[in-house]
């Protein structure tokens, strides 16, 4: 098989199926890689071969470093045509995992516009492969999520793949929550952001806080407004912090009814029975004739939140909790 590739009269429809046969039995086999490397190098192959080749390269070339070699210098050669270019970056991925040259060519690749769409997403697919928890490939999405005139498509792939690599890290949550508070942002994109950073920190105090800050920004359209409320109900559950700026949220006279029900809901969702009583003290006074009539939907979510405590807290502790102003103001 390996002489066969290199017959020069071969045709196209001959040589795509010897790479192909190669690349199935000659997994670890120095002949195989070194034929490989040498049919790559061809200037005579076209794209096509040379990106087949290049495939089979890393599929049977596992730690060998003269496929490594040889990746690397295809990353860097600008003369490579866009799918050769980066399906070396993928192949050198798969046979030197973590491997620094990859994460950056497949990073650059991601941020490079020229570069179509498919090939970017590819280039996204194979960086979460390669490198989870990265700190240095998590650097380089970050740093390119911050680029200000970074185009939607790319920057949903760089936020897109932080949620795949980046779990736990707090740099990659600082970075999602700074792009969530962006007011120029577009919506699919801050709800993708939104979206990753519910993924990669759960329970983190951090992103917490700073949801906690995005709401209570005067500054903040309501749908980044919205979005935060949404992310809270992902990863805050039980805390406190978080079940705060929630009520206060619900009580803002400035939000609109198409971004109210948010907040709302999301504080039904992660509110524990122990923290139900003041949430009722605070809500019960919504639930006025006055309300009802002039700000029907205030009204209509606060009901839902407080019912929901109803259902979950033993009478006394909810009457209790009902009556509690009344009696601060009594002087009991």
């Amino acid at each position: 098989m390996v002489e066969l590739i290199f017959k020069p009269q071969l045709d196209e429809d001959t040589l795509w199926q010897a790479v192909s046969s190669l690349e199935e039995i000659g997994s670890g086999n120095q002949k195989a890689i070194d034929a490989l490397v040498e049919l790559i190098g061809n200037p005579q192959l076209d794209d096509g071969n040379r990106a087949l080749a290049v495939y089979s390269l890393g599929k049977i070339g596992s730690g060998n470093q003269k496929a490594i070699d040889t990746l690397v210098e295809l990353i860097d050669n600008p003369q490579l045509d866009d799918d050769t270019q980066t399906q070396a970056a993928e192949s050198l991925g798969e046979i030197d995992p973590g491997n620094q040259k990859a994460i950056d060519a497949l990073v650059k690749l991601i941020g490079n516009p020229q570069l179509d769409y498919f090939n970017r997403r590819q280039a996204a697919s194979s960086l979460e492969i390669i490198s989870s928890g990265n700190q240095k490939a998590i650097d380089a999405l970050v740093e390119l999520i911050s680029k200000p005139q970074l185009d939607d498509s790319t920057l949903w792939l760089a936020v897109e793949s932080l949620d795949k690599i980046g779990s736990g890290n707090q740099k990659a949550i600082d970075a999602l929550v700074g792009l969530i508070g962006k007011p120029q942002l577009n919506y699919s994109t801050r709800r993708q952001a939104a979206s990753s950073l519910e993924i990669i920190s759960s329970g983190n105090q951090k992103a917490i806080d700073a949801l906690v800050k995005l709401i209570g920004n005067p500054q903040l359209d309501d749908d980044t407004r919205r979005q935060a409320a949404e992310s809270l109900r992902k990863i805050g559950s039980g805390n406190q912090k978080a079940i705060d700026a929630l009520v206060e949220l619900i009580g803002n006279p400035l939000l609109d009814e198409d971004t109210l029900w948010q907040p709302a809901y999301s504080l039904e969702k992660i509110l524990l029975e122990e923290q139900m009583p003041s949430v009722v003290t605070v809500l019960k006074d919504y639930l006025s004739p006055e309300t009802y009539k002039n700000d029907l939907d205030r009204f209509f979510h606060c009901y839902k939140v407080i019912w929901k405590c109803a259902q979950s807290m033993p009478y006394p502790v909810f009457y209790q909790a009902w009556h509690q102003q009344e009696k601060v103001k009594d002087g009991e």
